[in-house]
């Protein structure tokens, strides 16, 4: 896998941290606004990449045959499409893009020229989420889900003193839902698929963007309930609970040290440890490897599993 990435931001240095060194993986190139041309040469230095202001230029290196997309959410969609017209293979931070009708054209795109497309969300690569899922059964009817990811930091304060990052920009398509809650969604829709009906309640800010919220997952004889916020923090998990036991994850799902299981009658023990925490190597692995033997079955398996979390997502923000 040959990668031009796109961006310079947070995500796009953890992304070129955790790719540099794989196997089957070449960083080959960095594309940045003209305004950003000293931090994307920083970047080049750093991991021998060639640095173009230009997409179109970009995407005619012949020697990038992936694009890693990690621009705000509002891009994804533009500067994806245009990767795959290009004939590149595509890797887009989540939310894949901001309405399920892109994500359905751009998978439709994808599948159309034998391309992969590859939504950058690590839940299906780890350990904890296959040992949940394979672990589910024993807990007999599924009757709740509860999921927390709370955390606040540098961009809420910054909100805070009236200096709007994209993050918590609504104009951005941002806030809690997209950026945190996603994580928690994907949990949900990878355990039960697409609920029977939904909800969305939240507290907004000053741009009326979401900075916290609680979603709710209704299922035929099981309910969800998702919270996330980026204005307060808490003990972060993911609660599976069932007629005969219960599965816990320490942590939020995204980056969960480990995953727990105790069923009626039985002490409690561990399902599953990550010591990769929160880590992208697996996933941007996993890519590099369907790639070589270029197997797009899992790629499209996948790809669907994105676009019923775009369908939820896209219910709840209306």
């Amino acid at each position: 896998m040959r990668v031009g990435v796109v961006g310079n931001g947070n995500i796009v240095r953890r992304f070129l941290k955790d790719a540099a060194g794989l196997e089957k993986v070449s960083l080959k190139a960095i594309c940045v606004r003209e305004k950003s041309l000293e931090k994307g040469k920083n970047l080049a230095d750093i991991y021998g990449m060639e640095v173009y202001t230009d997409y179109g230029e970009f995407l005619r290196d012949p020697e990038v045959d992936t694009v890693y997309i990690g621009l705000i959410n509002t891009q994804h969609y533009p500067y994806a499409r245009r990767a795959l017209l290009a004939g590149k293979h595509v890797i887009c931070e989540k939310p894949l893009t901001v309405t399920a009708a892109q994500a359905e054209e751009l998978a439709g795109l994808a599948r159309e020229r034998g391309l992969f497309f590859w939504e950058a969300f690590k839940l299906p690569y780890g350990p904890l989420l296959p040992a949940v899922k394979e672990a589910l059964p024993l807990l007999g009817p599924i009757r709740a889900v509860q999921c927390s990811y709370c955390r606040t930091g540098k961009a809420y304060e910054d909100y805070l003193a009236g200096d709007v990052r994209p993050v918590l920009d609504p104009d951005c398509a941002g806030g809690s839902l997209h950026d945190v809650n996603i994580y928690n969604l994907h949990f949900v829709v990878s355990l039960l698929g697409e609920p029977l009906g939904l909800s969305y309640t939240a507290n907004r800010g000053f741009n009326g963007v979401d900075t916290s919220g609680t979603a709710v997952l209704r299922y035929d004889g099981c309910f969800a309930v998702c919270t996330a916020a980026m204005d307060c923090s808490s003990d972060n998990f993911c609660m599976v609970q069932g007629e005969r036991g219960w599965i816990r994850t320490d942590g939020p799902i995204s980056s969960a040290s480990r995953a727990v299981i105790r069923l009626a009658g039985e002490e409690e023990r561990i399902l599953a440890e990550n010591p990769e925490g929160g880590s992208l190597r697996p996933e941007i692995q996993a890519f590099a490897e369907q790639l070589e033997v270029g197997d797009t079955a899992p790629c499209y398996g996948m790809l669907e599993h994105s676009l019923r979390v775009m369908r939820v997502l896209e219910a709840l923000s209306v």
